[in-house]
C-alpha cells in the first residue's frame, strides 16, 4: 500500500479525557447519510476507546503537522500524546486538533471485523474546513503534500 499516497488524519475521542490516533485508512463512504470510514488496528493501545466510542472526530492534519502524526502513531516517547496539543472540544465533545485543515466529527454507527483491524463507520454530524495550509499525505513510507494549482474558472453555462 505504500505506492498508494494518502491523506493523514488523527481520530479523536473524548474517553476519560482526549484520546487519539494517526490513521490513514480514511476514505468517504456514503453521502446520503453522510458516512466515513476509518480502519483501526486492533494492536493499537486505543483501539476498544475508538471502537466503543459513540464519538470522534477525524482531523485532517496539514503539511506543517507531520511531528502531530509522529506522536499520536506513537513515534515519540509522549507518555500522553495530547500533552502539549492545543485543541478545543468539537460539538460532539471530541478534541479538534488546532491547526487542521478541517474536521468531520461522527456518530458511530456500524463497526465490523477486518482481520488485524476494525472498520469503523461513523455518521458525519458535523464537517468544518480551518484553513487553507496543505494536506499532509503519506506516500512511499515518508510525509509530503501537494502542489499548489491554480484552477480554471468553470464555464458560465454550468448549471448546479
Amino acid at each position: 500500500m505504500r505506492v498508494f499516497p494518502q491523506g493523514v488524519t488523527v481520530v479523536t475521542t473524548d474517553s476519560g479525557g482526549p484520546k487519539g490516533l494517526t490513521v490513514s485508512s480514511f476514505t468517504s463512504v456514503s453521502l446520503d447519510p453522510p458516512l466515513v470510514l476509518v480502519s483501526i488496528a486492533k494492536g493499537s493501545a486505543i483501539h476498544d476507546l475508538l471502537r466503543d466510542a459513540k464519538f470522534y472526530a477525524v482531523n485532517f492534519l496539514a503539511d506543517d503537522q507531520k511531528s502531530l502524526s509522529d506522536r499520536f502513531a506513537g513515534r515519540t516517547q509522549a507518555k500522553d500524546r495530547f500533552e502539549g496539543v492545543s485543541f478545543s472540544k468539537g460539538a460532539t465533545g471530541s478534541p479538534v486538533i488546532s491547526g487542521v485543515r478541517a474536521v468531520l466529527e461522527c456518530r458511530a454507527w456500524r463497526a465490523y471485523e477486518g482481520g488485524d483491524h476494525s472498520i469503523l463507520i461513523g455518521e458525519v454530524v458535523s464537517a468544518k474546513t480551518l484553513t487553507s495550509k496543505r494536506p499532509l499525505i503519506y506516500f512511499q513510507q515518508q510525509y509530503t503534500t501537494t502542489e499548489p494549482v491554480e484552477y480554471p474558472a468553470p464555464p458560465s453555462d454550468i448549471v448546479w
